[in-house]
């Protein structure tokens, strides 16, 4: 009695179990759906140009029976279930191993450190592998930080991010310096010879278009993007249609962006003050950068950073270059034969010449 009860059991598992295949192999979405899809992937490669997805399930058997790929004699799907679940690990191996860490050879964003658990993805996945340091990443993928955990990122000599917890940050294009919040927050610290179009950040609500600055933004589906300038200075784009109008903020300054229009504002004494302090944790003289460039003329040093600036120390001697960085504690000047670095209390005053 209680065999014949738990045949008829299995019996309906297995009847239930073709039924989910069938729904997913003929168009139908369910939690077989993205195995269904892998498993297409493969198969093509041995059916030619047939696809698994969107055909009837007798068109499936027939093709099954007539290659030299040995199934059961019985119904076709004991050979699709067997191919979903021992295929499905493989073929995530598979990814992780290749899809998830193939990066363009030319590839500038690396890894530097994480503090916690990091984590990468496809767009559009929802598989994700740990994250190591070290690691460079490109286009098409996206880092998500952990509850507690922090991950820095070096995008370009002198460039670096920081990704708060609970952030997920998407590379849009590497060599062009693209990238989208999806949510979370980050701290950007550019060097200053950039042109606006070399950095972007895309969020649901706008864009962030950066010249060398000190600048962070939030992404929330609460609050929508919030962007507050240490330094420098930072354009905000609203992503509506009717409001395409170029909001450029200047340091101390922060702007919100959502459905319904923006709000800017000044920063606090106490919120630029702890702004500031955010920004220790990205210290200047620990991002990658190329201390020994060099140039051949003023005219050369002038064309990459379009400005020229003339530094005067207290003691009356004077360097002649372009400040790229600074920190609380440093002036970083680009010189024609490499970058200094100069005690800010020892600068009396800086000129610009061009």
């Amino acid at each position: 009695m209680c065999r014949d009860i738990r045949e008829k059991e299995l019996e309906r598992m297995d009847e239930e179990l073709e039924k989910r295949i069938r729904e997913a192999i003929e168009g139908g979405a369910n939690d077989l759906t993205p195995s269904i899809d892998m498993l297409n992937s493969l198969i093509a490669k041995s059916w030619g140009d047939q696809p698994l997805t969107n055909s009837s399930f007798e068109e499936i058997y027939k093709k099954a029976a007539s290659t030299n790929v040995k199934i059961f004699r019985n119904k076709a799907w004991y050979f699709l279930a067997a191919a979903v679940i021992l295929i499905t690990p493989l073929l995530f191996l598979f990814r992780s191993g290749k899809a998830f860490k193939q990066t363009p050879a030319d590839s500038s964003i690396l890894v530097v450190q994480i503090n916690g658990k990091g984590y990468l993805s496809a767009t559009g996945s929802n598989d994700r592998l740990a994250l190591n340091e070290g690691e460079n990443v490109g286009k098409g993928q996206v880092l998500s930080t952990d509850r507690n955990s922090i991950l820095s990122l070096s995008v370009a000599k002198g460039e670096a991010i920081l990704l708060d917890p609970e952030t997920d940050f998407e590379v849009v294009d590497g060599q062009k310096k693209t990238f989208r919040l999806h949510s979370g927050k980050l701290l950007a610290h550019i060097h200053k010879n950039l042109k606006k179009e070399d950095f972007k950040i895309l969020t649901p609500n706008g864009i962030v278009e950066v010249r060398g600055t000190k600048f962070s933004v939030t992404e929330s589906a609460e609050f929508g993007t919030q962007v507050s300038v240490l330094e420098g200075r930072v354009a905000a784009i609203r992503g509506s249609e009717e409001d395409k109008g170029e909001q450029v903020l200047e340091p101390g300054q922060r702007i919100r962006l959502n459905s319904k229009g923006f709000q800017r504002s000044f920063l606090t004494s106490s919120e630029l003050t702890e702004l500031s302090e955010e920004f220790t944790r990205l210290k200047v003289e620990e991002i990658p950068r190329d201390t020994t460039k060099s140039f051949s003329t003023k005219d050369e040093l002038f064309k990459e950073y379009q400005r020229f600036e003339r530094v005067v120390l207290t003691d009356k001697t004077s360097l002649e270059g372009v400040i790229i960085d600074m920190d609380g504690d440093f002036l970083y000047l680009q010189t024609l034969q490499k970058e200094i670095r100069i005690p800010r209390d020892s600068v009396q005053e800086v000129i610009q010449v061009r």
